[in-house]
């Protein structure tokens, strides 16, 4: 079978979070909020988990240590996002697809990985993205296959990946998901507003 791999962005500064705790090692629910981002993706079994860091990275790795995820370390990663999502992709070379997500969206469902690496299973596709319900933003986690690592590989600067897929459109396939969009925690606001929705369900 296919070989995929996640790797989990949980590098960046956080600077629009304002608080005495950075973001990545907040406590939800009992753990560090990156730590549900990566215990999604682990529990979805779609394959070899790379979580990468940069900011804080002891501290961010320790959060993780018992979990089944290989830690990459990105000591430049405060020249922007496009290489911290080049050392995880470049950690996954031998593998025939990836699956991007970020350490600050914890409530991205394991149910979700599973669809998406199932429809690329099916459509051998490119890229793979999420059309949850509610209104068409980008969201998490997306697929590309090997065939585009080289364009993943050549991002510079704070840009994630949605260049790539923007470029490839024509090479897109949507997963259609029946439940929202996961919450993507960039201020202490996104933070009270997503326990607000967790204890209200």
């Amino acid at each position: 079978m296919s070989r995929i791999g996640v790797v989990v962005l949980a590098a960046g500064q956080s600077t629009r979070f304002v608080a005495r705790t950075p973001k990545l090692l907040t406590i939800v629910d009992g753990a560090p909020l990156v730590r549900h981002a990566v215990n999604a993706a682990i529990d979805a079994g779609v394959g070899d988990v790379v979580v990468v860091t940069g900011h804080r990275s002891d501290a961010v790795a320790a959060a993780l240590a018992d979990l089944p995820a290989r830690i990459v370390h990105e000591p430049r990663s405060a020249e922007g996002m496009a290489i911290s999502l080049r050392r995880g992709v470049s950690a996954l070379m031998t593998a025939d697809a990836v699956m991007i997500t970020l350490g600050d969206v914890p409530d991205v469902l394991p149910t979700a990985y599973r669809r998406i690496a199932a429809r690329w299973r099916v459509t051998g596709a490119a890229i793979v993205v999420p059309r949850y319900a509610g209104p068409r933003v980008p969201s998490h986690p997306t697929l590309f296959a090997a065939s585009l690592f080289d364009d993943l590989l050549a991002l510079q600067g704070d840009v994630g990946a949605r260049s790539v897929i923007a470029r490839h459109s024509s090479k897109v396939v949507e997963e259609p998901l029946a439940w929202p969009a996961p919450r993507d925690v960039d201020t202490r606001e996104d933070l009270d507003e997503f326990l607000n929705s967790r204890h209200s369900r």
